[in-house]
């Protein structure tokens, strides 16, 4: 009886078990692959923005998604960061003027440049059986916009959006496909439910200071409110509000850089320099490998005329930064500027061997199966012309099979020496026709940023005499990248100094928005006797911080123009000497805007005689006068740059007012900028050489010669 009931109990036990394990869910996983899907054809039209933009996305990015019920928890892994990426240049393309998709970033971004990180935040999915089996995704896309100093100008952008799938019949199933589309259905309508929103938060910044804020009341921590808020706010030219929320980042998170570049940024907007480069440079010590705060120690320098630093802050930054191809093009412009053209030739020659590779102008691809396939083709390629096509594959090279060949192998031995032979067995795409075929290497560029670098060098060699040799670099550069904006200048510098006059206008025209070209078309002008349509693009560019305007460009304008100036210099001399001193005054507030420094000074030492000799000549009446009167109004409460502006404006009116430089001397050194100070004082002292405090006001010039010297 016993055995019976140790077997029963044993027995009883065993199906117990089983029942157990028959209640326990089937564990499922479908593992989407990336696919290529064909975008939405119709499009309603979207709101357009001023601004390009640098999209990051990681397009590696894969979400599990999981449906628990009793029977079965399934799991997908959607591969959202492709299908994101597929989805954002159908809409991104059309509310920016230009965009740039990374996964991170690559170069130093340009001013005008949002940089908006995407990705997908969640993913969930609904599945149904039967008849019909309901397959149900949902999506959410998160978006953060941040300015080109890569600071916050939005909270996170979310959006959602539901893709659906509908199968009939008792034996339906989905495949890996379907799951796939249906998540990019989802996708594309939560990237276009966020366009909206990315165009709302652009378009009114101040919502997002008052979200801010708002967030702040609840949790006065939140690090990215106060970013926010403090670039926010600078961007509006509330200081007092952005300095309050720089330094509450600092006090929250000291060892945060952030928080001492908006320092920096509402000090230097306040242009008190010497407590925005001490905030500069802390926020350097703290991410001493930061890109971009090594691009803003550079601006710095620039800004105030220390070349030499900001070529060592530049070169930092390409140390940090080697795969930044365009980061030595800024340190070559500023050696031009500097007028090392030799060093400007080996820094861009060196570059350019760097981008430079021999092969066949093809983009290869690995499918799953392992096969190497022809992605892209480049015009005019040894590929294009051997009738190479996009899918074709490539089952040998030299004789070696592809099937078990890296990716990164493949490509390196499709490189080689420039008119070197090699062997391809192709299978076609069209006609699974296998066929071979012998191709020839040609040079290459990885980026067409090698054209800038060859445009660069032209005119490096055209300053130094070398014409001919500047005339190959052109030929080759154009084949690069005929459009880009060096090549077009140094192509029209060529056609000047050969003095192909009506092409090099033709082709400096042809540039737009740059001040170089336009300084082109003043010098082609004054060639061409057209003085008066010359000396008008000069105006626009006399004080042009471009790089490639240097002095002796500048003069040779002024050289062209001679004939004329000399004969408004006699006119106002002639003026002088019949006591007409209105008129001769007029003629050298003409010559004036378009002399060189030692020019200038001749000009007042002309005016200053005429000023001892009629000083109401030069009196400020009607809207000058109203215009220095509030510059004063405004020093006295400290608003120094808006001082500075209407003294600017009382200064177009009447250039010889020695007082109107005398305040803004002041001025830039109430805002530490003595390198101005020195020089509006300078010019006062030209005009009223014989001033009662000119001893003072020279010991005051040295004094600030001295703060300079030593960056006290």
């Amino acid at each position: 009886m016993g055995q019976k009931m140790r077997f029963c109990m044993w027995l009883t036990f065993l199906l117990f078990i089983l029942v157990l394990i028959s209640c326990e869910p089937i564990r499922i996983t479908t593992k989407v692959p990336p696919f290529e899907v064909e975008p939405p054809k119709e499009i309603s039209s979207l709101k357009k923005l001023p601004n390009e933009a640098i999209i990051l996305i990681d397009d590696s990015q894969v979400y599990n998604a999981t449906q628990y019920t009793t029977d079965v928890i399934h799991t997908i892994e959607f591969p959202v960061g492709s299908l994101l990426k597929q989805v954002l240049p159908v809409y991104f393309d059309k509310i920016f003027q230009k965009t740039r998709y990374e996964k991170t970033l690559s170069s130093i971004v340009p001013t005008n440049f949002f940089i908006i990180h995407t990705r997908v935040s969640n993913v969930n999915f609904s599945e149904k059986c039967c008849m019909p089996l309901m397959l149900t995704v949902q999506a959410t896309t998160e978006f953060i916009i941040y300015d080109n100093d890569i600071l916050p100008i939005s909270l996170p952008i979310s959006s959602t959006g539901v893709g659906k799938l509908s199968k009939t019949g008792l034996l339906a199933t989905v495949n890996e496909k379907e799951y796939g589309l249906t998540a990019y259905q989802a996708i594309v309508e939560a990237v276009k439910n966020g366009v909206d929103l990315i165009y709302n938060t652009l378009t009114n910044p101040r919502a997002q200071v008052s979200e801010a804020k708002a967030i702040i009341n609840k949790d006065p921590t939140n690090i990215l409110a106060f970013k926010l808020i403090a670039n926010l706010s600078l961007k509006n030219n509330n200081l007092a509000e952005a300095l309050a929320a720089s330094q509450m980042i600092t006090q929250l998170a000291p060892k945060d850089a952030d928080g001492y570049l908006l320092l920096y940024k509402c000090y230097l907007a306040q242009r008190n320099y010497k407590d925005a480069l001490t905030q500069l440079e802390h926020a350097i010590s703290l991410a001493p490998k930061s890109a971009r705060l090594s691009v803003k120690i550079y601006d710095f320098y620039v800004e105030r005329g220390q070349y030499q630093k900001a070529a060592q802050a530049i070169k930092k930054y390409s140390e940090q930064r080697p795969d930044d191809h365009y980061a030595p093009l800024t340190l070559a412009l500023l050696n031009y500027r500097l007028g090392k053209y030799d060093e400007v030739i080996k820094l861009s020659q060196k570059v350019i061997k760097d981008l430079t590779f021999s092969g066949i102008g093809i983009g290869i691809t690995k499918n799953k199966e392992g096969n190497l396939k022809i992605k892209s083709i480049s015009v005019n390629s040894p590929a294009q012309k051997a009738g190479l096509e996009p899918n074709d594959e490539i089952i040998e090279i030299d004789g070696e099979p592809t099937l078990k060949m890296k990716l990164n192998e493949a490509i390196q031995k499709l490189r080689g020496q420039e008119g070197s032979q090699l062997t391809l067995t192709i299978k076609k795409f069209k006609t699974n026709e296998t066929i071979k075929k012998i191709l020839i290497r040609e040079k290459f560029y990885i980026s067409p940023v090698a054209a800038s670098y060859m445009g660069l060098i032209c005119l490096s060699l055209m300053e130094k005499g070398d014409l001919t040799k500047a005339e190959e670099y052109i030929e080759e550069a154009q084949k690069i990248s005929p459009e880009d904006q060096l090549v077009k200048l140094s192509k029209a510098v060529l056609y000047l100094k050969q003095r192909q006059y009506d092409k090099a206008l033709k082709e400096a025209k042809s540039i737009n928005n740059n001040d170089y070209a336009r300084l082109i078309q003043a010098i082609v002008y004054a060639k061409l006797d057209k003085y008066e349509e010359g000396l008008e693009q000069f105006k626009k560019v006399a004080k042009s911080n471009n790089f490639l305007i240097t002095d002796r460009a500048k003069n040779e304008f002024i050289a062209a123009v001679a004939p004329y100036l000399e004969k408004i210099e006699k006119r106002a001399l002639g003026y002088e000497r019949v006591a007409d001193y209105k008129m001769a005054l007029k003629e050298y507030a003409f010559l004036i805007e378009i002399s060189n420094p030692e020019k200038a000074k001749w000009i007042r030492g002309r005016v200053s005689r005429i000023i001892a000799l009629n000083p109401s000549l030069v009196e400020l009446v009607d809207e000058e006068r109203r215009h220095f009167l509030k510059a004063e109004v405004l020093f006295t409460n400290n608003k120094f740059d808006e001082a500075l502006k209407e003294l600017e404006l009382a200064e177009k009116s009447q250039p010889f007012n020695p007082q109107i430089y005398f305040n803004k001397a002041l001025l830039y050194e109430k805002l530490s900028d003595y390198a101005k100070a020195i020089e509006q004082m300078e010019i006062y002292l030209q005009l009223f050489p014989h001033a009662p405090n000119a001893q003072m006001i020279k010991d005051q010039i040295f004094k600030w010669r001295f703060l300079l010297e030593k960056e006290i």
